[in-house]
């Protein structure tokens, strides 16, 4: 399955850059499944959750599944804390 993996850090200061390479990673896949590894980030904040949000987006939009693998206790952790748990579950 194509996988993408965003930056160590997802953060306000990093997330637009990353969110250029996704649509750009999800474009130019042509599989329907695609997988969005997260076992590099070592820091997350909003944005990043925001980012997660809006892969999932749209990958919706572009008629593809993402699933969410290694995630970090941190990022799940700031998920729950936010109530956006079921997004970093798939």
């Amino acid at each position: 399955m194509p996988t993408f993996k965003p930056d160590s850090l997802m953060t306000f200061d990093t997330a637009e850059a990353c969110r250029r390479r996704l649509v750009d990673f999800l474009k130019q896949t042509r599989e329907s499944d695609v997988i969005m590894d997260l076992s590099v980030v070592s820091h997350c904040d909003s944005a990043g959750l925001a980012l997660l949000i809006e892969a999932q987006r749209l990958c919706r939009q572009l008629h593809k599944r993402c699933q969410i693998t290694n995630i970090p206790p941190l990022v799940h952790a700031l998920a729950e804390f936010c109530g956006l748990e079921k997004i970093v579950v798939s």
